[in-house]
Formats: structure tokens, sequence, C-alpha cells
């Protein structure tokens, strides 16, 4: 029997730079990094603010739906951030398991809506692998989170063909944070 695995996305916006943030940040995921693998991507771009989105992933029956602010070491500065979770997910679809490479940027999209037709997603151009997680709590914030990689020369056309439906969704472009 295969087990089932939750993924819960949480958004940080700061207004601080990249190393103050991942201080803060290795204080704040120092106790759910021995439950949950978690994966953290910085948002490219964004000129006004710094946007990170983790992914925590734990077996669904160990799942716990919290976010510790713990405590701060004396040694790093308390950075002013918004903490958005976004909700817990299960695997719709996994054609990648691994990091991003270094030719590639990850491109979330986040959906409303079961009755979108995931399979015009799936029909784009310019990716080369693609996740996807369907919403497992009613109080997920998107119905789907679509997680395509794409070769950092091609990112510019993916993101015209993501403008180009009739849909309302959100969509970001991240490169993974080495930790």
């Amino acid at each position: 029997m295969e087990t089932e695995n939750i993924i819960q996305f949480v958004w940080f916006e700061t207004g601080s730079n990249n190393f103050e943030f991942m201080s803060q940040w290795d204080e704040y995921s120092k106790e759910m990094k021995k439950v949950q693998a978690i994966k953290i991507q910085q948002e490219v771009g964004n000129k006004k603010n710094s946007r990170y989105l983790s992914q925590h992933s734990c077996v669904k029956d160990d799942f716990q739906f919290v976010f510790k602010t713990g405590r701060r070491s004396a040694h790093s500065p308390e950075v002013e951030m918004k903490i958005r979770q976004l909700g817990g997910y299960v695997t719709n679809q996994m054609q990648c398991t691994q990091d991003s490479k270094k030719d590639e940027s990850k491109i979330f999209v986040f959906i409303n809506g079961f009755g979108t037709d995931l399979e015009l997603f799936k029909q784009f151009s310019h990716y080369r692998f693609l996740n996807i997680y369907e919403a497992y709590f009613e109080s997920s914030n998107y119905n789907y989170i679509l997680e395509f990689f794409v070769e950092n020369s091609h990112t510019e056309e993916f993101m015209h063909q993501l403008k180009m439906q009739n849909r309302h969704l959100e969509s970001g472009l991240y490169k993974e944070c080495i930790m």
C-alpha cells in the first residue's frame, strides 16, 4: 500500500533582502525540517517585495497544518513578513520529483475552479515537466496548483501562453533557494 503525502504550500512576502529572509527562514523551519521535506523557492522579477513559496511534504497521517514562528536568535534580526497559508494538497500528477536544473525555472499557476480543464494546460508548449497538486482540504486557497519546469530561455513564451488564457489565475516565476 502506497502512503499518500500532503503538500502544504505557504507564501512569504518581505521587503528584506534574501540573506535576512533565509536567516529567519532557518529559525522558522528548524523544527519542521525534522518531520517534513521542505523546498523553498524565490519569485523572480518582483521588484517591490521579495516573495517566497515553500512546499512542505509529509505523510497524510502525520500532517500538521502549522507554521511555527519559533524563537528568534539574537544573531539574526527579525524580518517583517506576510505569511499566507495556501493550504494542503495531494498530488494529481507528478512528472518530476527532482529539483529544477540550473538552466530552468519553475512557473507556478494557482487556479480556482474544480471545473477547470487541466488538459488545456498539458497542451502548452515550452515546458519539460508538469506537476499538478489538487486541494485536499476545503479551506485550501486554490483548487489546483500547477508546477511547470520551464527552460530559462522559454519562460517569456510560456508566460505569454498563460496570459492568453481567458481564465482568472495567478502565476509566478520561481527559482529554488539553496539552503
